[in-house]
């Protein structure tokens, strides 16, 4: 069966029709012809496998990864860099369009990312064996049980690549065996943070101790400031860290410079996975605020990377988030970079909001939700109160939209700017500036 790629979708597979249904085909790009397997068909959609490109696009590239296509992480590697912006562009303005009514004219041109490979700060990679035995990396194939080992990722920074196969090594040394279940022995997951050269490395186990030789090895590998474990022998879980967090060896933050702000991560912290990127976002933020402004709220504010780089634009800013240890990490920040009208409260965003906004006037709410987006506790509260304007950082251009057609109720959209944080892959971040009507 031939089928006409019309348009990419939000995971960057792409889509033609046949007898007006949508099929879903991962591996083509828009205006190439394909021969396909359909795999699946519903009412209301199909699935197809290419067997045969038939027409090849004029953007299409030689993926640099053996493994593209498998590991699911990099669907947009068969395209050029262009391309992959006009991709991320359209299906933005797609979803925007489809279900808040954003005028498109509002949607403003993608800035793209100075690195298209190697721009990856962190890892976070299951362990397995492989034939020969030996304690590998890689991915699950989506949708399946089949284990990709990774021999090298193109869009991991080059030190992050150098220092996950140099830990590959001692623990092969040492005869290290991926995770048993049964058991609850082994080494379940690999995480890795990279800034400036200098890393921060965890090691996702059963339950065991670690040799002190074989610790003192890894902290003998260039670049390593500290080692970690992470004892999870929770047996289905999405979590990749589990309860029990023990530093082994070294120090107890990774610290990372943004323009004049300063940084201390841990493990658990969440940073952006683009560090040139990340400042060009918050900059970015930054500049759609032009005034200054007398109470600033931040919620989900993580470790207060966005708190803090926003402090001279506000008298108070006022940090919320759910998850104690990046409190902890978000208030010490504060304390690093002198700022002493920020601080950060550990307690339920929605919660918080709804108690601030009756007893203050805030005139901006910072709002980076997880892909999931703004719960209807969130949205509610949003609603009810009399915030002025919002800056939503989002990462799901799907619940972006399905939001703001509920928060248009009672503010209107200024602007929306998209950024390319993560090439090769189907994600896009969206920064959007709202005021109340």
């Amino acid at each position: 069966m031939r089928v006409v790629i019309e348009k990419m979708g939000i995971n960057g597979e792409g889509i033609g029709y046949i007898n007006r249904k949508p099929v879903f085909v991962e591996g083509v790009l828009i205006k190439e012809e394909a021969d396909i397997e359909i795999t699946a068909n519903n009412k209301t959609y199909a699935v197809g496998k290419v067997k045969k490109i038939v027409k090849t696009s004029e953007h299409r590239v030689k993926p640099k990864c053996k493994i593209q296509g498998r590991c699911g992480a990099c669907p947009l590697m068969i395209t050029d860099y262009e391309d992959q912006c006009a991709v991320k562009e359209a299906n933005l303005k797609q979803a925007l369009i489809k279900y808040a009514h954003v005028n498109p004219r509002l949607i403003k041109k993608i800035i793209p990312s100075e690195n298209v490979f190697n721009y990856r700060n962190q890892l976070k990679l299951p362990f397995s064996m492989n034939e020969e035995r030996e304690l590998v990396t890689g991915m699950y194939q989506p949708n399946s049980n089949y284990f990709n080992e990774i021999d090298h990722c193109v869009i991991h920074d080059q030190d992050l690549e150098q220092t996950r196969k140099a830990v590959l090594k001692v623990l092969n040394d040492y005869r290290c065996r991926s995770y048993d279940y049964h058991q609850k022995k082994g080494f379940r997951s690999l995480i890795i943070r990279m800034i400036d050269g200098r890393s921060q490395i965890t090691l996702v186990t059963g339950e065991e101790e670690l040799p002190a030789s074989m610790i003192e090895a890894i902290m003998q590998i260039k670049g390593v400031v500290s080692l970690w474990q992470s004892v999870n022998t929770i047996k289905k879980t999405p979590e990749i860290f589990g309860p029990k967090l023990v530093l082994l060896a070294g120090e107890r933050t990774l610290d990372i410079r943004m323009d004049d702000l300063k940084l201390q991560l841990s493990p658990r912290s969440f940073f952006q996975l683009n560090t040139l990127q990340a400042k060009r976002l918050y900059s970015t933020a930054k500049g759609l605020l032009k005034e200054h402004y007398g109470l600033i709220v931040e919620a989900y504010s993580g470790v207060g990377g966005i708190s803090l780089y926003l402090k001279d634009k506000a008298d108070e800013i006022i940090g919320i988030e759910s998850i104690k240890d990046a409190v902890v990490n978000a208030n010490a920040n504060a304390k690093l970079n002198h700022a002493d009208n920020v601080s950060f409260i550990c307690e339920d965003a929605a919660d918080k909001l709804t108690y601030l906004s009756k007893k203050r006037e805030i005139d901006l709410l910072v709002v980076d939700p997880p892909r999931s987006g703004l719960d209807d506790a969130m949205l509610e509260t949003i609603l009810r109160s009399k915030i002025r304007e919002i800056v939503y950082i989002s990462c799901n251009p799907a619940t972006l939209g399905k939001n703001l057609d509920i928060l248009l109720d009672r503010y209107e959209v200024k602007v929306v700017q998209p950024v390319d944080m993560f090439p090769n892959t189907a994600h896009v971040e969206s920064i959007v500036l709202l005021c109340r009507k």
